[in-house]
């Protein structure tokens, strides 16, 4: 009787530790090796680092996105890679603006202490990522002899934000450090933009490959609205032909226009998805084909490249400065803190509105687009 009154005691104690457990969520990512050669997008519940206490951020930013990468040549990480760590970066940084600022603003006390500093371990992550993407993209770039100059000023930007997190994060050593209740259900969004990145991309090998005789911008054909917004292949929003100073207007065509009249806190994720999706292929537009055909060119050629190059810079700039209004229009209406977001939209409204003055600089000079 005695050996049975044990044994049930030790039953239950196993049930009750448990159950303890599942109060405090486990970060599954211990249980997740990555590697260069393996890495893949990761929910966001299995990779966040907000649970547990604060002081520690640094190093386990560091276990998601820096370590796997050690001893890597960094011009071999493949596209997919990259895009698995934008997504997972952009998991975090909606962690942040649709979770904790809305749970912060909605707790009190010990309750929200602990959901700000696992807020900051959470931008500690999502900057860690932005950084070694812009690492790995900058070593591509100079692989191939590309101009990384807009690449390192982004990372010196993302830098600055990272080692002040960081140093926020130092400071917070010790504290009890929360995590979101919502972190499980981050996963979808990333996982759905990966798969919508997939296929935007093999779209737009397709597209650019049949354009590549006489590449023009499809754009007029193409009539969107905030409420039928879907993504566009490259070829089908780029700006680049034709001649320079008119790429404010067309830029926003592209953005802005579609969005006349409406209430940006009802854009949907999707949308957002889409913009960013388009955004990025503008982004690597830049880096992976007018900076190296520029590098390449040489008079006339290289002229009218560089001047669609800037089209296109507009064009990428436009599309963040839109998707950063939206955000913070949903922000507000949550009530949530936008002083990040609004930090990040001075930065790029200073970059478009520089980029706009040298595209109307060059205003009816020739410009070529490389889609």
């Amino acid at each position: 009787m005695a050996r049975f009154t044990f044994i049930s005691v030790t039953v239950l104690s196993a049930i009750a530790a448990l159950t303890g457990a599942g109060a405090a969520p486990l970060r599954l990512r211990r249980a997740v090796t990555q590697t260069a050669a393996n890495f893949k997008e990761l929910a966001y519940a299995d990779f966040q680092i907000s649970s547990g206490t604060g002081g520690t951020a640094q190093a386990e930013a560091n276990a998601v996105f820096v370590d796997p990468f050690a001893g890597t040549d960094l011009t071999t990480v493949s596209s997919d890679v990259l895009t698995a760590m934008n997504n997972m970066r952009e998991a975090a940084e909606s962690a942040e603006t649709e979770d904790f600022n809305p749970q912060i603003d909605a707790a009190s006390g010990a309750a929200a202490d602990a959901l700000q500093v696992g807020k900051i371990k959470n931008k500690v992550l999502k900057l860690t990522g932005e950084v070694q993407v812009l690492n790995i993209k900058i070593a591509q770039a100079k692989a191939k002899g590309s101009d990384t100059s807009d690449l390192e000023s982004s990372l010196a930007d993302e830098q600055t934000k990272l080692t002040t997190n960081i140093a926020t994060d130092k400071s917070n050593a010790g504290k009890a450090s929360q995590a979101v209740a919502g972190a499980a259900a981050a996963a979808a969004p990333a996982s759905s933009s990966a798969a919508a990145k997939a296929t935007s991309t093999k779209a737009a090998a397709s597209k650019t490959t049949a354009a590549a005789a006489a590449p023009t911008a499809n754009t007029d054909a193409v009539t969107q609205t905030a409420a039928n917004f879907k993504e566009l292949d490259y070829a089908d929003f780029q700006i680049s032909d034709g001649t320079g100073g008119d790429a404010e207007a067309q830029a926003n065509a592209v953005f802005v226009d579609p969005f006349a009249g409406a209430d940006l806190t009802t854009v949907s994720s999707d949308v957002l998805t889409a913009m960013n999706n388009m955004r990025e292929a503008a982004e690597s537009a830049e880096t992976d084909d007018f900076n190296p055909q520029i590098a390449a060119a040489s008079g006339a050629a290289a002229d009218a490249l560089q001047v669609g190059k800037i089209k296109n810079k507009v064009l990428k700039l436009t599309g963040e400065v839109q998707v950063l209004n939206i955000k913070i229009a949903q922000a507000k209406a949550k009530g949530s803190d936008t002083s990040d977001l609004e930090s990040s939209l001075a930065d790029e409204q200073t970059k478009l509105s520089t980029n706009i003055a040298t595209d109307k600089a060059s205003a009816g000079k020739p410009s070529q687009g490389v889609a």
